[in-house]
């Protein structure tokens, strides 16, 4: 998988995701990369049924997933809707998850661990 990197302040340890130029915590600058380690496991999720001109596809699920050390990010849920419930573990990739005038548009997918 294509590496994550997740930033840490040094000042209060916020883990932010992606970069910011000041925490959003406390208001520090100073910061230490860190990349998602563990297996992640879903915070919460969305069913995105009305999609942006272009995406042909209805029923994207979206899900917020927590990282082992904190790192929190967004991506898609290759998971059927049915089956999706807070707080079970999943496994992330990065791979194409549209295509933008003809080019793949990366991002994280996650599916069960």
């Amino acid at each position: 998988m294509k590496q994550i990197t997740a930033y840490k302040c040094t000042a209060c340890g916020q883990v932010m995701f992606p970069q910011h130029l000041r925490c959003l915590n406390c208001g520090g600058r100073a910061f230490e990369e860190i990349h998602p380690s563990g297996q992640a496991k879903l915070l919460t999720y969305t069913v995105i049924e009305q999609l942006p001109w272009g995406i042909d596809e209805r029923g994207r699920i979206l899900g917020v997933v927590a990282f082992a050390n904190d790192v929190r990010v967004m991506g898609l849920l290759d998971v059927p809707e049915d089956a999706v419930k807070n707080g079970m573990k999943l496994s992330a990739s990065w791979e194409p998850v549209r295509v933008i005038h003809g080019e793949n548009a990366y991002g994280l997918v996650f599916r069960p661990a």
